[in-house]
C-alpha cells in the first residue's frame, strides 16, 4: 500500500471528503518517513464519521448517510484496488472492555501442537461422549453436568483418573434401581435432611407400605398414590367439580360420593400416618413437588430388603459414599467406560506432553503482555491467562485474569468481573485488545491499516507518551498503515515531534459543501510564565524557571546565545554544569526580565536543584497542583539520568573525558548505552524517563498540561529511583 484514495458522500455526516494518502517512505532511505498521518479535526467536524466509515467497511457493510437517509457513496481504493474488510481494523474512541479479544487465542495457539493435539483427541472425545450418554441413561442427570457432577463426588479434577479410581472400586451390591438424579436432587436433599425423615423414615415407610394393602383403600401400587391422589382430588375441586353438584365413584363402593364424603374417606384411610404429627408432616414434605413425589415412587417399587438397605444409604453420614457407590455400579456396568479408560491409557503419555508444552511455552503471550505492562504505567493490576493451556491447544478462547492487590488484600477478576477503573485504566485495558490484534495480526502477516480513532483521551500524560511509542513501533511494521485522528491538540502535536512528519500532519478543515484534509500549519506554539516575580522568594520556583528562561533565550537570541548555552548545561549534564552558580543564572534572568535579583548566591544550581528534589521527596503530604515542584523533579530526574548514562558510557568506551555533543541528549545517550549495553537492568528505568519527562521539560511545545497531570509521587518515586541507581 502505497498510495490510498478516499473518496466519500454523505457518510455518517460526511457531505464529501476527498483525499489521497501517500504512505511511500520518501526518497532518503536513512531518514524514511513514517507510513502514518495523524489528522488534527475539531469535535463534529469528520473525526468519528470517517472511523465509522472505515469500520462499517472493515464489517463488509456499504457506510450510510443516518441523518437524512442521502444517497451515499464510498470509494476507498489502495493503490487503484479497493481495499479488503480485512485489511481495514478500526480502534474505536468509545471505551469497550466487555470481552476478550478473539485475537487473544490466536496469539497463544502452537499450530503445530494443536493439529497433533486434535489428532490424539478426535476418537477419545468420541469415547467421552458415549460414556456420558450412558452415564446419563443410568443416572438421569442432565448431560452436561455428568463430568462435573462425577468429578466432584469423587474428589477428582480430571475423568481419565476419576474412572480409573471407580474402576478400581468393588461393588457387591445390586444398584439398578437407584436413579442419581432422583436420590439427591437438591430439593429432595431438603426433605432426606429433615429431622422428621431422619427421625420417622422407616416407621413412615411402613406405614406408607400399608395404605396400599389395608382395607377400603382406594390406591394401588405404582399405579395410584396419596400424590397422585391429592394432585387429582385437588384439580377437580379447584375446577368446581364438586361445587357443581358432581360426585365420585370409588372402584369397590356401591355408592357415589360428594367432597365432604370423600375427605372423610381419605382421613380414615391417612389416619395411621396423620394421627402422628412428624408422620403427617414428613408425608405432607414428600408430596410436596414432583422432585419430592420422584423419591415416594421410588420408594413404592422397592422390595421390602431393597427399601431397607435403601432408607439405611439415605441416612445423612451415608450420602457421601453412596453418591460413589452408585457412580461405580453405573461405570462398571458401561463397557463404554471401559472403552475409554482403555484409549486413555493408550494416547495419554503423548497428551500430556502436548499439554505440558502449552502450558510452559506461551512466548508470544508474555512478551504482549510485557509489552503492555511496560508501556501503560501505574495501572492497579497484573495480568495472567486464566487458561493458558486449553487456549494454546485451541480448546477454549483466552480469559484474561485481572489480579488487584492491595497490601495483604488479594482479589481475582475475569474482564467480565473487574470494577471501580478509572477511565483511563479502562482505555489502557480496551488497548490491550488492540496490542493483541496487533500481535495476531503481525503473526499472520496481515497487511493492514489502522484508523486510530482519539486513542489519548481520558489518560493522563505518562500514559499518552506511552501511546506515542507504541504507535511509532507500530509504524516501523512493514506491512502496517495508519490514519491517527484527534481532537486534541496536544496530542497532535506530539504525535508530529515523535514520529509522524509534518508533512503528514493534517488539519481537517469545513469548506462549503465538503470537508477538506491540508497541511498543518502553527504546530510549535510560544509560551510565558507566571513566575517571574517570584524567583527570589522560592528556590523551587526559581530552579523550574529555568526552562522557561532558556526557552525565551531562544526565541529571542538563538540557539548558539552564550546565555542559551549556559542554561542549556543545567537542563542536560555537560561539562560546564556543575561550575553554574545560583548568582549565574540570575545574572542571565536579570538581563533577560530587567530584574536587579541579588546575583551574590554561589551555589551551584545543580546542588541546589538535588537538594530541593530530596526535600520534595521527603514531604509526606503534597498540596496542590505543586507545579514547581513537578517541573523541578522532571528536571532533577533527567540530569540524574543523563549523569548515570555518560559515568556509564565512559566506562564502557574506556575514556573518562567523554561528553554527550549530541543536540538531542538524552535520546542520544540512551540510543548509544542501548547499543552498547542492550540487556543492563536500569535500561527500564531511563526508558520510564524517557517517556514520562524529558519531552515535557520543555514547556514551550507541551505548555504545563503535562507535568499537571503527573502526579507528585510518581515523579518522586522516578527521582528515587533514577538516583538509587548511582547507589
Amino acid at each position: 500500500m502505497i498510495q490510498l484514495k478516499i473518496s466519500l458522500k454523505n457518510c455518517y455526516g460526511i457531505q464529501s471528503l476527498d483525499h489521497e494518502f501517500d504512505f511511500g517512505i520518501g526518497s532518503n532511505p536513512a531518514k524514511p518517513k513514517a507510513k502514518a498521518y495523524a489528522v488534527y479535526a475539531p469535535n463534529g467536524l469528520m473525526k468519528s464519521s470517517l472511523a465509522k466509515t472505515f469500520d462499517a467497511l472493515s464489517k463488509g457493510e456499504a457506510p450510510k448517510e443516518e441523518r437524512y437517509n442521502r444517497p451515499s457513496t464510498c470509494v476507498v481504493e489502495s493503490d487503484g484496488v479497493a481495499i479488503p474488510r480485512e485489511a481495514i481494523y478500526v480502534l474505536k474512541a468509545e471505551i469497550d472492555i466487555s470481552a476478550d479479544s478473539p485475537a487473544i487465542t490466536d496469539i497463544l495457539v502452537n499450530p503445530e501442537n494443536k493439529a497433533k493435539y486434535d489428532d490424539l483427541l478426535v476418537s477419545l472425545d468420541k469415547l467421552k461422549n458415549k460414556l456420558t450418554n450412558s452415564l446419563q441413561k443410568e443416572s438421569k442427570i442432565k448431560k452436561g453436568d455428568i463430568e462435573r457432577t462425577i468429578l466432584n463426588d469423587l474428589g477428582e479434577t480430571d475423568l481419565p483418573t476419576c474412572i480409573g479410581k471407580i474402576k478400581a472400586m468393588t461393588i457387591e451390591d445390586d444398584l439398578s434401581p437407584y436413579e442419581y438424579a432422583t436420590i439427591f436432587d437438591p430439593k429432595v436433599a431438603e426433605v432426606l435432611k429433615s429431622k422428621e425423615f431422619i427421625t420417622n423414615a422407616s416407621e413412615f415407610n411402613e406405614r406408607y407400605q400399608e395404605l396400599f394393602n389395608q382395607a377400603g383403600t382406594i390406591y394401588q401400587k405404582g399405579v395410584f398414590n396419596p400424590a397422585k391422589a391429592e394432585t387429582s382430588f385437588s384439580t377437580l375441586d379447584k375446577q368446581g367439580f364438586f361445587a357443581g353438584g358432581h360426585r365420585i365413584h370409588l372402584r369397590g363402593e356401591t355408592t357415589s360420593i360428594d367432597k365432604a364424603e370423600l375427605d372423610q374417606k381419605l382421613q380414615e384411610i391417612h389416619a395411621s400416618i396423620d394421627g402422628d404429627d412428624s408422620l403427617k408432616k414428613l408425608r405432607t414434605s414428600l408430596a410436596k413437588n414432583a422432585q419430592t413425589q420422584a423419591l415416594t415412587d421410588l420408594i413404592e417399587r422397592l422390595s421390602s430388603t431393597q427399601i431397607e438397605f435403601f432408607l439405611e444409604k439415605l441416612k445423612p453420614e451415608n450420602h457421601v459414599q453412596f453418591r460413589k457407590e452408585l457412580w461405580a455400579y453405573y461405570v462398571h456396568n458401561s463397557t463404554d467406560a471401559t472403552a475409554y479408560l482403555d484409549s486413555y491409557t493408550e494416547s495419554k503419555d503423548e497428551i500430556k506432553s502436548i499439554e505440558a508444552a502449552a502450558a510452559q511455552v506461551a512466548p508470544r503471550w508474555v512478551e504482549t503482555v510485557g509489552l503492555f505492562n511496560d508501556r501503560f504505567v501505574d495501572m492497579p493490576f497484573t495480568l495472567s491467562v486464566a487458561n493458558q493451556t486449553q487456549a494454546a491447544l485451541g480448546k477454549e478462547n483466552a480469559r484474561l485474569k485481572f489480579t488487584c492487590k492491595d497490601g495483604a488484600d488479594t482479589v481475582e477478576w475475569s474482564r467480565a468481573e473487574i470494577r471501580t477503573l478509572s477511565q483511563g485504566e479502562k482505555r489502557a485495558l480496551y488497548l490491550l485488545n488492540f496490542i493483541f490484534e496487533v500481535k495476531a495480526r503481525k503473526l499472520a502477516n496481515q497487511e493492514t491499516l489502522f484508523i486510530i480513532d482519539d486513542v489519548a483521551d481520558s489518560f493522563d500524560y505518562k500514559n499518552k507518551h506511552a501511546i506515542v511509542q507504541y504507535l511509532e513501533d507500530l509504524s516501523k511494521t512493514e506491512s502496517f498503515y495508519q490514519i491517527i485522528l484527534t481532537h486534541n491538540f496536544d496530542f497532535f502535536r506530539t504525535l508530529c515531534f515523535a514520529f509522524v512528519r509534518y508533512e503528514r500532519c493534517l488539519m481537517a478543515n469545513r469548506e462549503s459543501n465538503s470537508i477538506g484534509l491540508t497541511k498543518a500549519e502553527g504546530i510549535k506554539n510560544y509560551f510565558i510564565g507566571k513566575w517571574k516575580n517570584n524567583v527570589a522568594g522560592n528556590d523551587c520556583i526559581l530552579c523550574a524557571t529555568i526552562p522557561f528562561t532558556r526557552n525565551l533565550i531562544e526565541y529571542t537570541k538563538g540557539e548558539q546565545d552564550a546565555d542559551y548555552l549556559k542554561l542549556t548545561s543545567l537542563l542536560h549534564w555537560k561539562d560546564d554544569t556543575e561550575q553554574i552558580t545560583v548568582g549565574n543564572y540570575l545574572d542571565i534572568y536579570n538581563r533577560l526580565f530587567g530584574t536587579v535579583h541579588d546575583t551574590n548566591n554561589t551555589q551551584p544550581v545543580k546542588t541546589l536543584l538535588f537538594t530541593k528534589a530530596e526535600e520534595i521527596c521527603a514531604q509526606n503530604i503534597h498540596d496542590g497542583l505543586n507545579l514547581e515542584d513537578k517541573v523541578l523533579l522532571s528536571m532533577a530526574i533527567r540530569l540524574q539520568a543523563e549523569i548515570l548514562c555518560t559515568n556509564k558510557l565512559r566506562t564502557l568506551k574506556n575514556d573518562a573525558n567523554y561528553w554527550c555533543q549530541s543536540d538531542n541528549q538524552f535520546g542520544s545517550l540512551m540510543k548509544e548505552y542501548t547499543s552498547l549495553a542492550p540487556s543492563v537492568p536500569e535500561m527500564r528505568t531511563l526508558e520510564k524517563v524517557s517517556i514520562t519527562v524529558s519531552s515535557n521539560i520543555h514547556l514551550n511545545s507541551f505548555m504545563y498540561e503535562p507535568i499537571l497531570d503527573l502526579t507528585i509521587e510518581h515523579l518522586v518515586n522516578l527521582y528515587q529511583e533514577v538516583r538509587d541507581l548511582h547507589l
